[in-house]
């Protein structure tokens, strides 16, 4: 899977992941975030680490379901205090073969 660290802005430090913070995100056909949802992902979705790192893992099953082979994706995490942050976003492709 991708890994993303989130650091202590200050101390560049990993922030521990596992209390307090949630992740989410969509999943869209259009990367301005316009388009079609074609998924909403909750923190539920997402694998969240001590050592500051977080990270969306659907197994080939999950996959396997879906309609689409190219989407835009723009995940969040959100600070305990009620600060969003947009920690990643970019286009992933679905293979078949894999």
């Amino acid at each position: 899977p991708q890994y993303w660290t989130i650091t202590d802005p200050t101390t560049g430090d990993p922030v521990d992941l596992t209390t307090g913070y949630t992740v989410s995100g969509t999943v869209s056909n259009r990367s301005d975030g316009n388009g079609k949802d074609l998924l909403v992902l909750t923190d539920a979705n997402f694998r969240r680490t001590a050592t500051g790192r977080v990270y969306y893992e659907p197994s080939s099953s999950v996959t396997a379901a879906w309609t689409f082979r190219s989407a835009h994706y723009q995940f969040e995490i959100h600070h305990p205090l009620g600060q969003t942050v947009r920690f990643a976003e970019g286009r992933f492709i679905v293979s078949a073969e894999v």
